[in-house]
């Protein structure tokens, strides 16, 4: 057998022994309502891929993970589960995708070694006070990074983002920082938004060469447009300043490719971003 779903058993207190399951690739169990605890087998599956546990609303615990082979590991609305599985000397090297959804009671994620990861998604953990930590730091595959409606992070440590091409940071109240991006360089990236983020004061100079997206909305505290190397942003279609309170000027750009331009209710912006060769051919409104 290579696939078990155990999905909407309403009854099921105890995820029963599997260790006789060697060749098993995909694990999901989602909508156990009752599910408290699960066996420590299922932290040993060596050729298991895919986890995911979906609202299992009463789980409080896993087993300790050794799951060299896993690819994809998803947990959402597990409103009862006190920690991030413990990860045997925390390697997750071939883990690809990372998503904790919606799981209010974890407050930390141990350090990690995810050199293959190419999505990280911490979605509306009201409780998680900070950012896992990367063993190295360096996330060298991630393509998409959402950090969405963590309200208690304050601050994202540096990293190396090259293959970066998503960053959404909307909604966590309490940042305050922008990460440190290695040599500001994130050349790859398409869509940039910290839209909500109330306490953030300032992004650092970036390369955003390839970014098409841009939103700022809603950042009371941001005191300046980030800086962008050579004001480049060539291909950049949509860009979103609304009631950004603070910000009193936007630097010149080339902004060619601009398709949507909203500036609304900046109560100290003082005039018109500056356009370099005053270019904008394809803006629609």
């Amino acid at each position: 057998m290579k696939v078990l779903n155990i999905d909407s058993c309403g009854f099921l207190a105890r995820m029963p022994d599997i260790s006789g399951l060697l060749n098993l690739e995909e694990l999901s169990f989602q909508y156990c309502e009752n599910l408290i605890t699960m066996d420590d087998s299922v932290g040993l599956l060596g050729k298991l891929k895919i986890l995911r546990v979906g609202s299992c609303k009463k789980l409080k615990s896993f087993p300790p993970l050794k799951l060299v082979s896993l690819e994809e590991l998803n947990l959402s609305y597990c409103d009862s589960l006190e920690s991030f599985p413990h990860v045997v000397d925390g390697l997750l090297n071939k883990l690809q995708t990372l998503s904790v959804k919606n799981c209010n009671t974890i407050r930390s994620i141990p350090p990690l070694k995810m050199a293959s990861l190419e999505e990280l998604n911490l979605l509306y953990c009201d409780s998680l006070e900070c950012f896992p930590l990367v063993v190295d730091g360096l996330l060298e595959k991630l393509k998409i990074l959402r950090v969405i409606g963590c309200s208690n992070i304050k601050s994202i440590p540096p990293f190396k983002l090259t293959s970066l091409e998503e960053l959404d940071l909307s909604y966590c109240n309490s940042l305050t920082s922008f990460p440190a991006i290695v040599d500001g360089f994130l050349g790859k990236l398409k869509l940039l938004s910290v839209r909500y983020c109330c306490k953030l004061k300032n992004i650092p100079p970036l390369k955003l060469a390839a970014l098409e997206q841009l939103d700022l909305s809603y950042c009371d505290s941001l005191e300046s447009f980030p800086p962008v190397v050579d004001g480049l942003l060539g291909k950049l279609k949509i860009l979103k300043v609304f009631c950004c309170n603070s910000i009193i000027s936007i630097p010149r750009l080339k902004l060619d490719s601009l398709k949507e331009l909203h500036l609304s209710y900046c109560d100290s912006l003082e005039n018109f971003p500056p356009v370099m060769n005053g270019l904008l051919k394809k803006l629609q409104f």
